[in-house]
C-alpha cells in the first residue's frame, strides 16, 4: 500500500495512572482518601490548569496538605489501588515476546515502585514526596512534570539499548501524547479524543490485554507494524 511506513518495535514505555491502574490520578486518589480534595487539591489543580501556578507550585501545595501523614498510612492508601485487569497478563506476554519495558509516570513513586516491581519492569521513573522521621514533611521531588515525559525518552532508550523509532508508548493523557511523536508508535489507551488524535492506535477497553493485537505477535529479529500516516485505528473488544 502506498504511504505505509514500517516500524520495528523492541520496547514499550507505559504510563501508570489510568493505564496500568484504573485510577486516573494517584494524587487525587490520596486527596480523596485524606479528605483534602474539594477544598485543597482540586483548587490547586484548577489553578495549575489555568496557568496561574507552575507544576512545581501545584505539587508543593498538594504535598503541604499532606504534611504530617505517616509514610505507613500513605502506603496503605496507595496499596489499595489495584492493577488494571489484564495488566499482569499483558506485561508477561510482552516480556515473552522479547520486549523491553519501562514505566514513565508524573504520578508518585510510592505507587510506581510497587507496580514496577510487581510487573517486572526494567526501569521506572516518577515523582517523590519528602519524608522526615517517617512522616511526610511537605517537600516534593519532581522528576517528571506534566509535559516533561518526552525528556526521558532518550534516557530510557539508552538504558534499554533501543532507538526511539523502535519504541511504542502507551498512555491516556496529553502528557503521554507528547511522547507519541518522539517514538515509533503511539497508543492511546482509554484516552480523550484529543489524545486519540495524536496516536497511531486508539484502544478502548477496561482490560489491558486489548493492547496485544497491536503489539503481538512479533518476530524475534525484526518485528514490523504497518502504519498508514495520519490514521488512527480503534481496537476495542467491548464496543
Amino acid at each position: 500500500m502506498v504511504g505505509i511506513r514500517h516500524v520495528s518495535l523492541k520496547a514499550v514505555i507505559f504510563d501508570l495512572d489510568g493505564t496500568l491502574t484504573p485510577v486516573n490520578s494517584v494524587w487525587q486518589y490520596i486527596h480523596e482518601r485524606l479528605g483534602t480534595w474539594e477544598n485543597g487539591g482540586f483548587l490547586s489543580l484548577q489553578a495549575f490548569l489555568a496557568g496561574r501556578i507552575s507544576y512545581l507550585e501545584f505539587a508543593l501545595q498538594d504535598a503541604a496538605l499532606w504534611k504530617g501523614v505517616p509514610r505507613a498510612r500513605l502506603e496503605r492508601i496507595v496499596g489499595e489501588i489495584p492493577l488494571r485487569p489484564g495488566a499482569r497478563e499483558t506485561v508477561a506476554t510482552l516480556r515473552g515476546e522479547g520486549y523491553r519495558l519501562a514505566l514513565l509516570s508524573s504520578g508518585l513513586d510510592v505507587l510506581a515502585d510497587r507496580v514496577a516491581s510487581a510487573l517486572g519492569f526494567e526501569f521506572w521513573v516518577s515523582n517523590g514526596l519528602g519524608l522526615t522521621d517517617g512522616l511526610l514533611d511537605g517537600r516534593v521531588s519532581i522528576h517528571v512534570t506534566w509535559g516533561g515525559k518526552p525528556d526521558y525518552v532518550p534516557r530510557i532508550c539508552s538504558l534499554l539499548g533501543v532507538r526511539p523509532p523502535e519504541v511504542a508508548a502507551v498512555g491516556d493523557s496529553m502528557g503521554d501524547a507528547l511522547v507519541f511523536s518522539e517514538v515509533g508508535v503511539g497508543i492511546a489507551f482509554n484516552a480523550p479524543p484529543e489524545v486519540d488524535a495524536r496516536a497511531d492506535y486508539a484502544v478502548k477497553d477496561d482490560n489491558l490485554q486489548a493492547l496485544l493485537p497491536v503489539l503481538t505477535p512479533r518476530g524475534r529479529s525484526d518485528p514490523l507494524i504497518d502504519l498508514e500516516p495520519g490514521r488512527t485505528t480503534d481496537v476495542a473488544r467491548n464496543q
